[in-house]
């Protein structure tokens, strides 16, 4: 599964405060894993007094980075999006959303994949699917038989969502999150 790193290359548009404060953009695109590397120095390329940058725009985060923020935060972000594969960068944009900000950002990537569920077309669906893998073999083949076969898909789903899972809605589908 290709990983960010080499599918797609997150970056910032990083600016310089000082300028911007006195009517002048200056700044430059960068790969956002350096975006904390970067220094006033880079942006106007020779010495300045100038200190404070900021990320001003920004690409390829599908979601896990909103508005702007500090060089050092853009790079954090970015870094935990390279350990992760193309298919779990939407679910862990919802992920950072939702509970990001309780969690020390090394530990990003751990807690989601411990916490995500996947991504299913419904909550009903989710619930079959759960109890498909959840279950033992006898399990299975009495859910075959009546009145098991008979299950109400939505009603077992509301039991397990009010029990602790949590779903995100998104196009198409939701994000499954079971956060402890």
């Amino acid at each position: 599964m290709p990983t960010l790193s080499t599918a797609v290359r997150p970056s910032v548009w990083i600016g310089c405060l000082a300028c911007y404060n006195a009517g002048h953009l200056t700044g430059s695109w960068y790969d956002a894993d350096i975006a904390n590397l970067v220094t006033p120095e880079d942006l106007h390329g020779r010495s300045t007094d100038h200190e404070e940058l900021w990320v001003m725009d920004h690409e390829d985060f599908h979601g896990a980075l909103q508005g702007e923020c500090s060089p050092s935060e853009a790079a954090e972000i970015a870094e935990a999006l390279q350990e992760l594969s193309y298919d779990e960068t939407d679910g862990f944009a919802v992920w950072v959303a939702e509970w990001g900000d309780g969690v020390e950002r090394n530990e990003w990537v751990d807690r989601f994949r411990e916490e995500f569920r996947g991504f299913h077309d419904s909550e009903a669906h989710f619930a079959q699917e759960w109890a498909e893998d959840t279950f033992d073999e006898e399990d299975k083949q009495r859910m075959k038989r009546w009145p098991f076969s008979e299950i109400d898909w939505d009603r077992a789903a509301d039991e397990l969502f009010s029990s602790g899972f949590h779903a995100e809605r998104a196009s198409g589908g939701i994000y499954v999150f079971d956060p402890r």
